[in-house]
C-alpha cells in the first residue's frame, strides 16, 4: 500500500511564518523590559553602595559627608559658584562642566589669608571617595544610561575630580553653603543626597515657567507620572525619562516616578524659587543655570534675608 504524503503548502508556511513574527514581537519588548529593569536594579546597588561609603566617610569626620574644601568666608558675600569653569585642556564650555581645573586641589581659608576656592563642581565630594578606595569608578556609572563610561584615570591620587561629565551618572546634594544644608547625618530621614543625575546640566536656560501641564497651567503634584517624564533623570530613558533612583539620608535607595519627592514636595533637581509660596508651588523651582549667582547653596533667600534664609531640608542634587 502507497504511502500518503501530505504536502506542506505555500499557505502553511507564510501563517506559521506570521506567527512566529508576532510571538517574536511579543517576546523582545517584554525581554528588553526585563534587561532595563534588570539595569535599574544594579544602578540602584550603586547608589546604595556609594550611600553606605558616605557614612563610612561621616563616622570619621563629624557625621559629615564628603565636602571638598571651599571658602566658607564667601558663602554669603561672593558666592559659591559649582557652575563655573572649563575643563583642563579644552575649549570654554558650558559652565558646570565636571572635571573644571581637576588637577588642582580645592582650598579652604588659610590663618591670616583671604585666600579659597570658590568655584568648583559639586563631584569632586564623589571623587573623594574614589581617591579613598571606598568606591571604584565603574560604581559612579548607571548601566542604563549607554553614553556614560567609567572614567580611565589611572593614577586616581593625582586627580580631583572626575574626568568630565559622562564619567559620572550620579548627583549629590550640593555641598558649598552652611554646615545645616550640607549632606550629613543629621539630616532630615526624607531628604535627598543623592540620585540619579538631573536633566539640567547640559541646559543653559529653563524655568519653572516650563513646567506646563495637560491643561497648560503649572504641573502639579496629583498629574500622572507620563506628564513629569521631561523633568526625571536622562538616566532611564533619556529626555522621557521614567523616574530615578534616589538616595535618602538614612541610606534607602527608592526609584520614584517624579522628581518632587524631596522634604515638602520640592523638585530635588532645581533650586527653591524666593517666591517660592506663590501659586507655581516649591516643585517648580529654578534650574542651577538660572539662579546660581543669587542662590549659591540650596535655600538661600528663599525664606527672605535675614536669620530665616537658610534651608537644612532642601535637597538640590547636581549634575
Amino acid at each position: 500500500m502507497k504511502s500518503k504524503i501530505t504536502s506542506f503548502a505555500l499557505v502553511d508556511l507564510l501563517v506559521t511564518a506570521a506567527v512566529a513574527v508576532v510571538l517574536l514581537s511579543l517576546g523582545i519588548p517584554a525581554v528588553s523590559r526585563v534587561h532595563e529593569l534588570s539595569k535599574r536594579s544594579v544602578c540602584a546597588l550603586n547608589l546604595a553602595g556609594i550611600g553606605a561609603a558616605a557614612k563610612i566617610y561621616a563616622t570619621s569626620n563629624k557625621d559629615q559627608w564628603m565636602v571638598p574644601p571651599f571658602k566658607q568666608g564667601a558663602i554669603d558675600n561672593l558666592g559659591i559658584d559649582y557652575l563655573a569653569g572649563n575643563r583642563v585642556n579644552e575649549p570654554p564650555v558650558e559652565p558646570g562642566e565636571v572635571g573644571n581645573l581637576r588637577l588642582y586641589q580645592t582650598t579652604s581659608e588659610t590663618p591670616n589669608s583671604n585666600t579659597g576656592s570658590t568655584a568648583m563642581s559639586v563631584t569632586r565630594a564623589y571623587w573623594m571617595l574614589v581617591r579613598s578606595g571606598d568606591v571604584s569608578v565603574k560604581q559612579f556609572i548607571c548601566p542604563s544610561n549607554l553614553d556614560d563610561v567609567p572614567d580611565h584615570t589611572e593614577q586616581i591620587d593625582l586627580y580631583y575630580d572626575f574626568t568630565g561629565y559622562r564619567n559620572i551618572s550620579y548627583g549629590y546634594q550640593v555641598p558649598f553653603g552652611p554646615r545645616d544644608t550640607q549632606p550629613r547625618e543629621g539630616a532630615d530621614v526624607h531628604k535627598i543626597l543623592a540620585a540619579d543625575k538631573g536633566p539640567f546640566y547640559l541646559a543653559s536656560s529653563g524655568s519653572y515657567f516650563d513646567y506646563a501641564g495637560e491643561d497648560g497651567g503649572p504641573i502639579q503634584l496629583d498629574d500622572p507620572p507620563k506628564n513629569w517624564r521631561r523633568f526625571n533623570s536622562l538616566n532611564h530613558g533619556g529626555a522621557f525619562g521614567e523616574g530615578q533612583n534616589v538616595l535618602y539620608s538614612d541610606g534607602q535607595v527608592s526609584f520614584v516616578r517624579i522628581p518632587a519627592v524631596g522634604v515638602d514636595n520640592d523638585n530635588i533637581y532645581t533650586l527653591m524659587l524666593n517666591d517660592w509660596t506663590t501659586i507655581y508651588g516649591r516643585i517648580h523651582g529654578d534650574t542651577p543655570h538660572e539662579s546660581a549667582a543669587f542662590n549659591p547653596y540650596p535655600g538661600q533667600n528663599a525664606f527672605g534675608p535675614g536669620g530665616g534664609r537658610y534651608s537644612s531640608t532642601d535637597s538640590l542634587i547636581y549634575p
